[in-house]
């Protein structure tokens, strides 16, 4: 067996998003970066070998899908895949994305099928150097580097160097915890790994007979409260509670625990086939993963332990460096071998919503470094947070964008000479700024970057489009109450009118509230004022119902509509918009809880929330505001957006940063989609006076969000962007423009 040594700047261990993105991240800020994957491909739990489907904030939460590097991969992806990414259906057309995203970086070396299996710390307590074997080529590498980032989910660089860490369950008393999730006594106990499976269609029935060692689901009961319903067009392709943790220990267990999971996985087949009318006779089984895919193990620790109250009262850290916003999904310990128990708590009880489902919340970068090894960074399910706040830190798409946010930060150190810890304390800012100019959110902060020549701009648009917020087909009864935010551009507010039908026999009198909030997230923000308005709806009416009000509003700003309880009564849904949410609540609950839809609205005066100026607000995605320009969809493209700097500048960079409806989770989505409202051709022209504009850039059949244009040197004082085409949508949408000369 032959050895190799490498020297890089920057060691990433663990192919999977957390570290691809990571290692992307630091390759394109001028850093030599190595990423080291123990498999054939990358993509880690979401690799077609295991197949688990990226999950994130957007799937809880209204516009809050993770952007950056992520989400140009899965834009990618979407384009390219024949089937919705869901439970085992991710094929090796997602291994083959990421393979392209990380092979194009030209300063990133990939090492697949090592593992890593020893590491070396120097007398000042940094990692030196890794040790991994290349078990294709028979290679041993030594790795050297300067900043080291444990992606490996296990935690198991940081194990293998005398990292703090913890693993299993605090006591609740340790945290103040809440007792649905935390026990009383500390364990080390962890949530369970999940196989996946998929099933096809044949044209004949197909018996199915169980090896001796299945383990047996008779009757439907035996599957308590877990959900065995077909999925894409009619299959069975993968169930989450096939799980299995404690009492196994997840790391050394491993192999038993695939073992057990194989048993099964085929008795819940066997169940399907032969146990009741299920609609799988005609179908067989093609694919079943043999790799576990785990939920938890080490957590290494660092400055700061993020926790479950971190998560709920969304305290904004001053080094935030990423944010999550999946609910606290802490499985049941033993996952299908407790069998009389709910594979997780909100599945056997709804009202447990209360205290499970959260709003967005940021992550301190505190949290990925490492409290006792000064150059090791981390990112994915081993970072710093007990094992409540796991719940819903581990889901990939968190994973990936504390991925891109270590990686810039490697490469920050680097650049400077500096351990991650002293970048907390000296250089956050710039982190930050870094990371929102790389397409990433932080909840809160804005671009504040000096070097942005377009922040100084006035900006002009051929037109920009009203908030239109018309009925469909869908409705949501109000048998539950119902709340709305939605942005609100004038100063003085007459009426809304809500499409509402009645089933009724009688009059009803239906009051609302309404009050001011601060983010698209503050459905459940407490009141600080309520305006309050009623009308009658008459017996079996259907149509515009109208809500008086005549008062002065603060202008620019979101405001939430509630609406009282009134069985019988149902309210007409509505195409979402940039700026507008809905969410619902039971009538003993304490929160609402967001959808996806949202209800039909009209607004006296008008509001027009879609401005130009809206792309150098500092914000590219819903927030506090709509943050988008949108042009008007009853005048026809192409349309132009045109900022004017107010006297000659200099620049060679243009960033565009356009709408992929980051509504929606990209599980919903059918096959081969590309954005309809996403820009698809467009130019870019400059010159000094608006009369006489030379193009200098001519793009077609766009479908990314983020754009980054370079260019020789120019001078001009006027600056257009035209769109001539979308992917569909009858309007020009812009989140953000951003001009350098760098």
């Amino acid at each position: 067996m032959r050895t190799i040594e490498k020297k890089f700047d920057v060691v990433v261990v663990g192919g999977g998003l957390a570290g691809v993105c990571a290692a992307i991240a630091s390759s394109r800020h001028g850093c030599r970066t190595a990423l080291i994957e123990a498999r054939p491909v990358l993509g880690g739990n979401s690799s077609s070998l295991i197949r688990v489907p990226p999950s994130g904030a957007a799937s809880s939460n209204p516009w809050a899908r993770e952007t950056g590097i992520i989400e140009e991969i899965m834009i990618e992806h979407q384009r390219r895949t024949p089937y919705p990414l869901l439970s085992g259906l991710i094929t090796s057309q997602w291994d083959l994305v990421l393979y392209e995203w990380v092979r194009a970086e030209r300063n990133l070396t990939l090492f697949l099928n090592t593992v890593l299996f020893d590491a070396s710390v120097d007398e000042r307590g940094r990692v030196e150097f890794i040790k991994a074997l290349q078990i294709g080529s028979e290679t041993m590498l030594k790795i050297y580097g300067k900043i080291f980032i444990d992606c490996t989910g296990d935690g198991t660089l940081g194990a293998l160097v005398g990292a703090e860490y913890r693993i299993g369950r605090e006591s609740r008393h340790e945290f103040k915890e809440t007792p649905v999730i935390a026990p009383e006594i500390p364990d080390k106990m962890t949530q369970g790994s999940s196989i996946m499976f998929k099933a096809v269609y044949v044209d004949r029935p197909v018996e199915f007979k169980p090896p001796p060692w299945y383990v047996e689901y008779p009757e439907e009961d035996s599957l308590y409260k877990r959900d065995h319903s077909r999925g894409f067009k009619g299959l069975y392709h993968g169930f989450w509670w096939i799980e299995i943790g404690a009492p196994y220990d997840t790391i050394h267990d491993n192999e038993k625990i695939r073992d057990e999971l194989l048993a099964h996985l085929l008795g819940v087949w066997d169940h399907l086939k032969n146990r009741g009318d299920h609609g799988a006779e005609n179908m067989v089984l093609e694919w079943i993963g043999f790799i576990p895919g785990k939920r938890e193990s080490r957590r290494l620790i660092g400055d700061y332990i993020l926790t479950e109250h971190d998560l709920k009262r969304g305290e904004l850290f001053y080094d935030r460096v990423a944010y999550g916003g999946w609910f606290i999904d802490v499985h049941t310990m033993g996952g299908i071998l407790a069998r009389d128990r709910p594979p997780e708590p909100l599945t056997g009880d709804e009202d447990l919503s209360d205290v499970l489902c959260i709003e967005p919340y940021s992550i301190p970068f505190r949290c990925l470094y490492s409290k006792n090894i000064e150059n090791l960074l981390m990112a994915g399910r081993d970072i710093s947070v007990t094992h409540v706040a796991l719940g819903s830190t581990r889901v990939m798409k968190t994973c990936a964008v504390i991925g891109q946010a270590v990686g810039t930060a490697a490469a920050l150190c680097i650049k400077y000479g500096i351990t991650p810890r002293e970048l907390c304390k000296r250089r956050i800012s710039e982190l930050q700024q870094v990371l929102l100019k790389d397409d990433c959110f932080i909840i809160g902060l804005k671009n504040e970057d000096e070097n942005d020549l377009a922040r100084g701009a006035r900006v002009m648009a051929t037109s920009h489009a009203q908030l239109i917020l018309d009925p469909e087909v869908r409705e949501g009864g109000l048998e539950l109450e119902r709340g709305q935010i939605f942005p609100l551009s004038s100063s003085y507010l007459n009426t809304i009118s809500l499409w509402l039908r009645s089933e009724l026999e009688e009059d009803i009198e239906v009051r609302i509230k309404l009050s001011k909030v601060s983010t698209i997230w503050s459905m459940n923000e407490p009141r600080t004022e309520n305006f309050e308005s009623s009308a009658v709806v008459p017996a079996g009416y259907e149509g515009w119902v109208e809500f008086p009000f005549n008062i002065s509003i603060e202008p620019h700003r979101l405001y939430r509509i509630t609406i009282s309880r009134c069985p019988g009564l149902f309210w007409r849904m509505s195409k979402p918009l940039p700026g507008v949410c809905a969410g619902w609540k039971k009538p003993h609950w304490r929160r609402y809880r967001y959808e996806k839809p949202v209800y039909s609205m009209k607004i006296d005066p008008p509001s027009y929330p879609f401005t130009p100026e809206n792309v150098i607000n500092g914000y590219s995605r819903p927030y506090d505001w709509t943050n988008i320009w949108i042009s008007d969809p009853n005048e026809p493209l192409p349309q132009s957006i045109t900022l004017d700097f107010g006297e000659p500048v200099e620049f060679n960079t243009i960033y565009l940063t356009f709408d992929t409806n980051l509504h929606i989770p990209y599980s919903s989505l059918p096959p081969l989609y590309r954005f309809p409202e996403c820009v698809k051709d467009y130019t870019i022209k400059v010159g000094m006076n608006r009369e006489e504009l030379k193009e200098i850039v001519h793009v077609e059949n766009n479908y990314m969000r983020r754009r980054v244009h370079n260019f020789r040197r120019v001078r001009a004082r006027f600056l257009e962007v035209e769109v001539l085409k979308t992917n569909g949508d009858r309007s020009a949408r812009i989140y953000e423009i951003r001009v350098y000369n760098e």
